[in-house]
């Protein structure tokens, strides 16, 4: 039986980061992955300027083609500007907002994984002591890790096979549109009308549009909604979800991204706080601290996932008069001489997290 330092289920970009974090570092480790190619469609699609620095730290230049520095516009029920916001430049001169491409991502960030990866392979089943884990995979081999770490998303079966408890709610559903093709754009905007809210956004190459469906309703066709002359390569329906895993640890298995903890997109944390979640333990594992690891991370998760959902019931506000307050409320703020230019920096986004000094 094949002997690892460390055993990383999931090749996403929270393993993937993990696993070249921890090759760095010395360690012995296999990464196993049940796909067998980088998933083809995007999904995350945000990083502020800290998760920016942590990406190209791993894998040089793998935000280069990135949209970068946009503005965050929010609009009114009538559709009327109530106010913008623009991210000032962060660590490094980073833009405070880069909008990606996911599957160009995770292909970089792979690549610049030194470890032993088994694309195709799944994980079975699991076993731990004291001393260690015994994982039985799906290719028919066994391997021994002192440590196992799932990095394996929502649907986690490494949380599964150790029994953590995985509690929260469901959210609002929402119709997700990626297209192909140059589409004019003035930022990343939500669209605060109580008929259809929606949210969309440039992306390299393309653009994405979110609508919200009424509960019950079918997913449209988005078709007459979209710019002629684009080409569709995803609709989508999801429903959204605020969840959290009861521990992020069960002995020598611990959980990172997804697997430990999911939010809404509305403030754009999701895949920030599981490569947040990757570097941090990617820098206590091998110094013996990973008792630090949930208490280090878990408060910067649990403040992002209050401002998405927050941002969520700002953009979901169907009742007309109470938009109407709310457009009130928040254009007030955007005009007042100490709210507004500290909204217009980024208000109360401050998503530093620590985790750069580990």
């Amino acid at each position: 039986m094949q002997s690892y330092d460390v055993l990383v289920v999931g090749c996403g970009p929270v393993g993937a980061v993990l696993a070249a974090r921890l090759s760095a570092a010395g360690l012995d480790v296999l990464v196993v992955e049940r796909s067998l190619s980088v998933h083809p469609l995007p999904r995350a699609v945000a990083a502020d300027d800290e998760v920016q620095e942590l990406l190209d730290r791993v894998a040089p230049g793998c935000l280069a083609d990135a949209v970068q520095d946009v503005p965050v516009r929010f609009l009114g029920a009538r559709g009327q500007p109530i106010g913008a916001l623009r991210f000032p430049a962060g660590v490094g001169g980073r833009p405070g907002l880069a909008l990606f491409h996911q599957p160009t991502l995770e292909a970089r960030l792979r690549a610049a994984v030194a470890a032993e990866v088994r694309l195709g392979v799944a994980l079975d089943a699991l076993s731990q002591d004291q001393a260690g884990v015994t994982a039985a995979l799906s290719d028919g081999s066994s391997v021994r890790a002192s440590w196992l770490v799932g990095c394996d998303g929502a649907g986690s079966a490494v949380r599964a096979a150790v029994g953590i408890a995985w509690s929260g709610r469901d959210l609002r559903r929402w119709l997700v549109v990626d297209v192909a093709g140059a589409v004019p754009a003035d930022g990343f905007t939500y669209r605060c009308d109580p008929v259809r809210p929606s949210v969309d956004m440039p992306l390299p190459g393309g653009h994405r549009w979110e609508w919200l469906l009424e509960d019950g309703e079918p997913a449209f066709d988005p078709a007459p909604l979209l710019p002629a002359g684009v080409e569709v390569v995803r609709c989508v329906e999801y429903r959204y979800a605020a969840r959290r895993a009861s521990s992020w640890r069960a002995g020598r298995v611990l959980l990172a991204g997804d697997a430990a903890h999911t939010m809404p997109p509305f403030a754009g944390q999701g895949l920030g706080a599981g490569v947040r979640d990757a570097w941090a333990l990617g820098a206590l594992l091998p110094r013996g601290e990973v008792d630090r690891y949930e208490a280090l991370r878990g408060p910067h998760v649990r403040e992002m996932t209050r401002l998405s959902l927050f941002l969520g019931a700002v953009l979901e506000t169907r009742v007309r008069p109470a938009a109407a307050l709310r457009d009130a409320a928040l254009g007030a703020a955007f005009r007042t001489p100490v709210l507004g230019p500290w909204l217009g920096r980024g208000g109360p986004r401050d998503s530093r997290s620590g985790v750069l000094e580990l």
